[in-house]
């Protein structure tokens, strides 16, 4: 007789699925290697965030229209972006950058756990 397979019961287990430690480690580290992308005058945009387990909300009031570049009804692009490297989309540059050295991170949390 075949044993039926849990996946869902499995990334539990793990701490892989979205409120365990792994998924937790995860946002955590993206965070830490996201600060240097994000743009910065007076540090309040990378400092003021809130977390949970699926991500990292920038909360200022003026975190939307740095991120997208532009305020949403297309007017009043951002043109200088003052710390150099960053920019809009700062999520995906630092995914871009620096996915080996998470994913490797990620792999060495695992392990130790």
């Amino acid at each position: 007789m075949a044993q039926h397979i849990d996946p869902k019961g499995i990334k539990i287990s793990l701490g892989l699925d979205t409120n365990g430690d792994v998924q937790k480690f995860l946002v955590n580290t993206c965070y830490k290697h996201m600060d240097k992308y994000v743009p910065k005058r007076e540090g309040n945009l990378r400092t003021i965030v809130t977390f949970d387990n699926t991500g990292v909300t920038y909360e200022m009031p003026y975190a939307r229209y740095q991120y997208y570049g532009e305020r949403e009804d297309g007017t009043h692009q951002v043109h200088n972006y003052t710390t150099p490297g960053t920019g809009p989309y700062w999520d995906e540059r630092m995914m871009s950058a620096e996915r080996e050295k998470i994913i490797r991170e990620v792999q060495r949390y695992i392990r130790r756990h």
